[in-house]
């Protein structure tokens, strides 16, 4: 009698966890630097800011980023590919990396 019961409570339960399924998903941002009088100072900083992100764990990566942390595994957060660019305004150079990447959510 004791196994029938415990199959039944494992049956009844196996439909909430056959529903949750991981999505893997690809987001694009980055980082951007402070101001600059000239381009190369910006790219130069930009690239001291890709080697930082390059060198963090992926659960640093999932705050530094924009992921989204409902129900996000936080552990799964990797960059895919990165590149540095400059942004001028008003004669001022700002380094940007902009970086794309993957990570893992679970879905209920």
């Amino acid at each position: 009698m004791k196994n029938k019961i415990t199959v039944s409570a494992l049956l009844a339960l196996f439909p909430l966890t056959v529903n949750a399924y991981v999505d893997n998903i690809y987001g694009n941002g980055g980082v951007e630097t402070q101001a600059f009088s000239t381009e190369a100072e910006a790219i130069s900083a930009a690239n001291i800011e890709m080697e930082n992100l390059k060198e963090m764990s992926p659960e640093e990566l999932a705050f530094t980023l924009r992921t989204p942390h409902k129900n996000l595994k936080y552990n799964s957060v990797e960059i895919v590919d990165t590149e540095v660019k400059t942004r001028e305004k008003d004669g001022q150079f700002k380094g940007f990396v902009d970086v794309e990447y993957r990570f893992a959510r679970i879905n209920k």
